[in-house]
């Protein structure tokens, strides 16, 4: 009898007293803003019309000489299996599966000193923070090529 025979019987015998289990877990907060809503927003919009289209944000912080918004919404699922087998009186393994599917999205805007949209963001929160700290925390103010107003 070759070992996967072997670990197939063991199985089998040891199904009868062991325990299995099946977990569905599901996590939602906030909602993503409307799709049409963020695709208006073009750059030079002012930070009021901002606010009035996707309502009070998640954070706010200074970015060079202007500043950052950023909201979010998150959706975790997650389907777990879980199989005890008791190997005694006191002791017992287990073997354990999970599906965990969980990211946290977000929308960034940045504005320069005047109030005005300069950039839009979108995609997963934790990416956009990263690619934040590896770079200059200061977005370019202006278009390439244009020179830089005193």
């Amino acid at each position: 009898m070759d070992g996967v025979k072997r670990a197939a019987l063991l199985i089998f015998l040891l199904l009868p007293s062991s325990c299995i289990s099946v977990v569905w877990e599901r996590d939602r907060w906030h909602r993503p803003p409307v799709t049409e809503t963020v695709n208006a927003l073009q750059e030079g919009v002012d930070l009021e019309s901002c606010l009035d289209a996707l309502g009070a944000p998640l954070r706010v912080w200074q970015v060079g000489s202007g500043y950052a918004l950023s909201w979010a919404w998150y959706d975790s699922k997650e389907l777990s299996y879980r199989l005890t087998v008791p190997l005694g009186q006191s002791a017992s393994t287990s073997l354990r599966y999970t599906n965990v599917g969980q990211d946290t999205e977000g929308l960034l805007l940045f504005f320069d000193d005047k109030d005005k949209l300069v950039l839009v963001e979108r995609g997963f929160l934790k990416d956009m923070m990263s690619e934040e700290e590896e770079r200059s925390p200061a977005p370019p103010m202006q278009k390439k090529g244009e020179a830089k107003s005193s």
